[in-house]
């Protein structure tokens, strides 16, 4: 049966998509001579670019369950498709932050390696669990496996999703005890708990057991979004703020 509830999912999936999209096309364009710091922000880029691309592939699909368009072979192998999207913007996200704390490129070839391994990871536990059929939620179409894997790999999957990237985050915000230029302490404190509130929201709504809920189905992509403008204005700043705080816009820097 349909339920109108994946209808609003699905809009707002393509909604969050087309920010995603829109936030990942302003910071593309920002000009970097520092080779490292280039690279670095290109796997920003990466993240945003992929972020939408999981976010609308999943609206479409839970669109296509919920009416009953899509063959299970098929909805796995999208399932296989988007984990890997989530794992490029992942790896770009903390490649960024890490690079961000620690100025240097060393973490880039173990981080590469951890994401990969991670893949893996997560494909071992959907095939191991063998997709039985699609189910038909209130917010989502879901697989339903035959074996559902639990223990240890679920758990240690569940924390690799979102804890490298709220330590990461966390260690960036350090840097706002130790840098003195505005501009520099605006960014890091916008875009950290930024990154914080948004990952261990969903971090803590999975662990009260509140994924399920209505209202919260709504607020967890309220905060999503939130985190996106969020993190856009700290790299592009209204006049407003640039006046009031004395700080600079990416544009303005490029500028410079």
């Amino acid at each position: 049966m349909f339920q109108i509830t994946l209808l609003i999912s699905t809009l707002f999936s393509i909604a969050s998509a087309a920010v995603y999209g829109y936030v990942a096309a302003r910071l593309s364009r920002r000009t970097i001579s520092n080779p490292g710091a280039r690279f670095a922000w290109q796997s920003f880029s990466l993240w945003w670019y992929c972020l939408a691309a999981t976010t609308l592939v999943s609206g479409i699909l839970n669109l296509l369950g919920a009416f009953n368009w899509v063959a299970l072979p098929f909805f796995v192998a999208l399932t296989y498709v988007n984990i890997l999207l989530v794992c490029i913007a992942l790896w770009g996200l903390l490649y960024y932050l890490v690079y961000l704390f620690t100025g240097s490129q060393r973490f880039l070839i173990p981080l590469t390696i951890f994401y990969i391994l991670y893949y893996v990871l997560l494909v071992y536990l959907i095939t191991a669990s063998d997709p039985d059929h699609l189910e038909i939620s209130r917010w989502a179409t879901r697989l339903v496996y035959a074996h559902p894997l639990t223990g240890p790999f679920f758990a240690l999957a569940l924390v690799l999703l979102v804890f490298p990237q709220i330590l990461a985050s966390l260690a960036y915000f350090t840097l706002f005890f130790r840098v003195r230029e505005a501009t520099q302490r605006y960014r890091v404190l916008l875009v950290s708990w930024c990154i914080i509130l948004w990952f261990g929201s969903a971090f803590v709504a999975s662990a009260a057991g509140l994924s399920g809920q209505d209202w919260w189905q709504i607020v967890s992509r309220l905060i999503g979004l939130g985190a996106t403008v969020g993190i856009l204005l700290a790299y592009l700043p209204p006049a407003t703020i640039r006046r009031r705080f004395g700080i600079a816009s990416i544009a303005e820097q490029a500028q410079a």
